[in-house]
């Protein structure tokens, strides 16, 4: 009966949660198969969970000493480092056709569960042997509510990136307008593009050199990147992100041969000496309308 109860208690979790996840990824990715994306989570959370509470179900109370609290939240994290992964793979699985970039779901749920599952085993952690059931109840809801809130922020944080930019350009880009980017913006702009065709607009972070001109921006491994394609027409709109706001901007894409073309390259490159580009590297002009950009 034992085991029947936490296999049980694990299906309801692993249902409830991929339900309240499948939810709002459908209206994110209309393609999403959402019995899919709960079955896949009912596999590895609820029976995950199932398989982790069933030792301490089947041995009881062994009547030692608890451990310190702060050996539990070790724990806790250890166990959200390691089952985290696992779900964020198995949930990738099922997105996979829904979105370009399912994988990063993965990171996602690597990053989210930890705190999460220290929530959950400090709010276990919490009840005396005298505490009445409806001090139980509350504390069990208020955990679970602390828990979800956590797990939600963060992989809410990381829905974006299942489309768009990966997570490591949006986090750039938020210290960038953030008042805590230091001097990162000594090296670091934002730049933002529309996508000539699809419409879309693309952020990211650049690298960058300053004249008497301009901004100057060149697109790294330019073979294996599109969105500098975006700019063939002279004077094409855009956007940078330096000193916490975007700013409008101009931009002209530059070929070996064009007018101003040496020029900007060797501003770049006198700016990033150790950078070796090779022979007909595209050059990114941008005319800025914003405040004065200076190189350190």
């Amino acid at each position: 009966m034992a085991i029947a109860v936490v296999v049980a208690a694990g299906l309801v979790e692993g249902v409830a949660l991929g339900s309240a996840q499948a939810w709002p990824l459908g209206r994110w990715l209309s393609s999403l198969q959402r019995g899919r994306y709960v079955l896949a989570t009912v596999l590895v959370a609820g029976l995950g969970w199932a398989g982790a509470s069933a030792p301490a179900v089947l041995t009881g109370d062994g009547g030692g000493d608890a451990p310190p609290l702060s050996l539990v939240l070790i724990g806790a994290a250890g166990l959200g480092l390691v089952l985290g992964p696992l779900l964020g793979l198995a949930q990738a699985v099922a997105l996979r056709g829904a979105t370009p970039h399912p994988w990063r779901w993965v990171s996602a749920n690597a990053a989210a569960w930890p705190p999460a599952m220290c929530l959950i085993f400090l709010g276990a952690s919490l009840p005396g042997e005298s505490w009445p059931v409806a001090w139980l109840l509350l504390t069990g809801a208020v955990t679970g509510a602390a828990a979800g809130a956590a797990l939600g922020l963060v992989t809410g944080w990381f829905l974006p990136s299942l489309t768009g930019a990966p997570p490591h350009n949006r986090l750039v880009l938020d210290v960038l307008a953030s008042p805590f980017r230091g001097r990162l913006d000594s090296r670091l702009v934002g730049l933002s593009v529309h996508g000539r065709t699809s419409g879309r607009r693309y952020r990211f972070p650049v690298q960058y050199a300053v004249d008497s001109h301009g901004l100057v921006v060149v697109p790294g491994h330019a073979e294996r990147k599109s969105w500098w394609t975006n700019l063939r027409i002279p004077g094409t709109p855009v956007s940078v992100l330096w000193g916490g706001d975007w700013e409008p901007g101009a931009a002209d894409l530059l070929r070996p041969g064009d007018p101003g073309y040496d020029e900007a390259l060797t501003t770049y490159t006198r700016r990033w000496p150790r950078l070796h580009l090779p022979a007909g590297q595209p050059v990114v002009r941008i005319r800025y309308a914003g405040p004065p950009l200076g190189n350190p």
